[in-house]
């Protein structure tokens, strides 16, 4: 109970704090990006759905679309990487890198097709090549220190 509690109170705040990041003036890490990457590849497979939820509430804070928007946003690319979890398993930068890639280049396109298809547009439906490139930089790094801590530590699948 306490985990899902700390998911809930904690995961969506993950999306400000990276943001506050951007501010500050270091290197974007998109916060969309990083949970794509850890729900597909590390947490617990029956957590996902609800762990999606949470970042789906996330990402509903910082843009305009409303909340189912934003679940298919994030829900898509989690749903099209999780069966290369078999392949890819630990903690391996690389393939982490190029999900990472993939998914950067996929959530924004996915927020502009539904932001157009529900009528909700989104602010962060805009691709950046820079952006692609920081997310295969600097998520892996990110994934490897965010997967020590609560709470995303509590839905770790143990393989």
């Amino acid at each position: 109970m306490r985990r899902w509690l700390l998911w809930f109170l904690l995961a969506p705040h993950t999306f400000l704090v990276f943001g506050l990041w951007r501010d500050v003036g270091l290197p974007a890490v998109d916060a969309s990006v990083l949970l794509c990457v850890h729900l597909a590849f590390f947490a617990q497979r029956g957590a996902v759905p609800w762990l999606l939820l949470g970042a789906a509430i996330g990402r509903a804070i910082v843009d305009e679309a409303a909340l189912p928007v934003q679940i298919l946003v994030l829900g898509v690319p989690v749903a099209v990487l999780l069966p290369l979890r078999t392949f890819f398993f630990g903690q391996r930068w690389l393939w982490q890198a190029i999900a990472a890639a993939a998914c950067a280049v996929a959530v924004p396109r996915l927020a502009g097709l539904f932001g157009r298809l529900f009528d909700q547009p989104s602010a962060s439906s805009s691709l950046d090549a820079l952006a692609v490139l920081q997310a295969a930089v600097l998520v892996p790094p990110f994934l490897w220190l965010l997967r020590r801590l609560p709470p995303f530590a509590g839905f770790e699948e143990r393989t």
